[in-house]
């Protein structure tokens, strides 16, 4: 093939010829009174069309209505007045093939002056592909999001029978505990009375085994009172709810450990309590909550040093981290988040019917917080939980 120059008129006319008969998309190109003067290969296959069909008549026979009716009007009032709808803008629009079907294209038409007049060049993109995978795209996201709606509406319905069924758990839970009260203190009545009685009976002298199994009996109904006062105290903290208010917890603090005193002074318990901030809650079960943690690191001390207790309070960009550490015997790290479970105990050497941590752990849930130890054995043992910071809101609410 010969070389041709820039200068050669046959250079342009042979690129164009290999651009019009090589192109993928089809190409059209009208005069200005809309007549098809020229087509490319890719075109004929679109429409289904053969070069005699379309050379020589108008290009409104590849658009549907109303467009074909409008489209010498566009041509009329863009030489009229130079206002482009499509020339040099693109759009989407819809064609007609030869069977009388429509699809979506893009179009995009460059204008040419000659000295014959104007000639136009269209250029279309079938957007059928396109439009197909966005229909499936469409209905896959109305499958998922009907899917998700069902799963949600169900979890919903999950949660709300859960949300039923605890509360009923809660309600038989207070109810069996608080009806227990009256025939246990009738147990320890009779107890009482029976002794008693035996002793004018038969007097002071009773034997080994009666004194053991009397005793065996006391230490029951002991036992049976402590977990009914726990699951008490555990189904009354999520059953009252009380409106909260601000609570300085380094007053409650003080006198949480007023009430302790003895106790702590017959134990040789050193206790530091640091700087503790005011917080929103309900301040029955903050009490109990601090109570219950300062009571924990007494019981659990170690016999052979000094037992000593910290209480600090250190204050993060989302609200508080309190902590009460002691020198005590320490958790294995294996029962550290088994201990906050109900009835749960990692010593059971000890008194108690493991609630208290339980319990703790619903008041500082409950008032949107978490709690944690961190603890060794014969390491001490540290418990923290956080809280919330008192809000401009919640003081200004509760002034009002």
């Amino acid at each position: 093939m010969t070389p041709l120059s820039a200068d050669d008129g046959a250079w342009s006319e042979q690129l164009w010829h290999s651009v019009l008969t090589t192109g993928a998309d089809p190409i059209i190109v009208i005069d200005e009174t809309g007549t098809i003067v020229l087509v490319n290969p890719a075109t004929l296959a679109l429409f289904g069309y053969s070069e005699d069909d379309l050379i020589g008549s108008d290009v409104s026979m590849l658009m549907p209505e109303p467009h074909r009716s409008e489209h010498g009007e566009h041509i009329r009032r863009y030489l009229a007045t130079g206002e482009a709808h499509v020339i040099a803008i693109g759009r989407e629009v819809e064609a007609r093939r030869a069977d009388g079907s429509t699809f979506p294209v893009a179009l995009a038409v460059s204008e040419v002056v000659t000295g014959e007049g104007h000639l136009f060049t269209g250029i279309l993109h079938d957007l059928s592909r396109r439009q197909a995978d966005e229909g499936r795209l469409r209905l896959a996201n109305e499958a998922l999001e009907q899917q998700v709606a069902e799963r949600t509406a169900e979890l919903e319905r999950s949660l709300a029978e859960l949300g039923r069924s605890n509360r009923d758990l809660e309600q038989f839970a207070y109810i069996v505990s608080h009806d227990l009260q009256a025939p246990l203190r009738n147990v320890r009545q009779g107890l009482e009375l029976l002794n008693v009685h035996l002793a004018r009976s038969i007097g002071r002298g009773f034997d080994d085994e009666a004194v053991e199994l009397r005793d065996l009996v006391i230490e029951a109904v002991d036992t049976m009172e402590h977990l009914i006062h726990g699951m008490l105290s555990y189904s009354r903290s999520q059953r009252v709810s009380r409106p909260p208010v601000p609570v300085d917890l380094g007053h409650l603090a003080a006198d949480v450990l007023r009430q302790l005193r003895l106790e702590l002074e017959d134990a040789g318990v050193t206790v530091e309590a640091g700087e503790l901030p005011t917080v929103i809650g309900d301040e029955i079960q903050l009490r109990q909550l601090v109570q219950n943690l300062l009571q924990n690191a007494l019981k659990y001390r170690a016999p052979h040093r000094p037992p000593m207790i910290q209480f600090r309070a250190e204050e993060t960009d989302g609200g508080w981290v309190f902590s009460v550490s002691d020198n005590g015997i320490g958790v294995d790290p294996e029962q550290h988040e088994r201990i906050f479970e109900l009835f749960s105990r990692a010593h059971p050497g000890y008194d108690g019917v493991g609630i208290g941590l339980a319990l703790c752990q619903r008041i500082v849930e409950r008032h949107g917080g978490t709690i944690w130890v961190e603890s060794e054995p014969e390491h001490g043992a540290t418990f923290s939980f956080t809280l919330p910071k008192v809000t401009e809101d919640q003081t200004s609410g509760n002034d009002a």
